[in-house]
């Protein structure tokens, strides 16, 4: 009987920190799903931008995409590749 409850209180132990590194992982997946879909949404509005800009004027410039691509990039000229700012 005695082996019996000191095997189940192992067990009780090593639940909690098993339970607590599948919440993490889980959480974890979770925000990296959010991540992804935030950047997904905004490349959706980018691209409606350019469609509307093309579709209302008939023609569409490089200066029109550059500024939809700032509009819904903020920041995005006048940072580098790595979206440090630019001196």
């Amino acid at each position: 009987m005695k082996i019996d409850k000191i095997k189940m209180n192992a067990i009780k132990k090593l639940n909690f920190p098993l339970v607590s590194i599948i919440a993490f992982v889980i959480s974890f997946a979770i925000l990296l799903q959010i991540a992804h879909i935030d950047s997904a949404h905004a490349l959706t509005k980018y691209i409606n931008c350019v469609t509307k800009v093309a579709n209302s004027g008939g023609a569409l410039s490089l200066s029109d995409v550059t500024a939809c691509y700032d509009k819904e990039f903020k920041g995005a000229i006048n940072s580098d590749a790595d979206g440090f700012p630019l001196k």
